[in-house]
């Protein structure tokens, strides 16, 4: 995908977690999660472009390669800028990607946890985005 596909699939998944929010983590448990983790894909996606590390036309990041070491190794590039908390910050998410998706409704606690883990995956890569000489970070919408 090009970069300007990720940057309108990262809006559109901020939009959704936003309404979530807004509408209530509880009833939204399974949208916040699926577009929690969607999200954080885009948003890698993007920051890879603008390093370009990412082709244009680059191989499509799965959300579940975050879960597997090996996989990791062989699709993400070697070195980026806060590589080592980025992929923890993947990771967490990941591991909670299915328990708040499927099954029976979550703790709120729960929910609340895995969007600070994207709050703070957010955070991490719009810094360095900013920091990019001549780069510019994705819109960051409400929350």
């Amino acid at each position: 995908m090009k970069i300007e596909e990720h940057e309108q699939a990262y809006e559109e998944h901020l939009s959704h977690i936003n309404k979530a929010i807004e509408e209530g983590l509880e009833e939204n448990q399974r949208n916040a999660g699926y577009n929690v983790s969607q999200g954080a894909v885009e948003l890698f996606a993007i920051y890879l472009h603008k390093l370009r590390l990412l082709q244009d036309s680059g191989d499509q990041l799965d959300h579940r390669i975050f879960k597997n070491k090996n996989l990791i190794e062989k699709r993400i590039p070697p070195d980026f800028p806060n590589k080592k908390k980025i992929l923890e910050l993947m990771r967490n998410i990941e591991m909670d990607r299915n328990i708040i998706c499927y099954g029976k409704r979550k703790p709120l606690e729960k929910i609340e946890e895995l969007i600070e883990i994207f709050q703070e995956l957010r955070k991490i890569i719009n810094f360095n985005l900013k920091n990019l000489k001549g780069g510019q970070k994705p819109e960051d919408g409400k929350k």
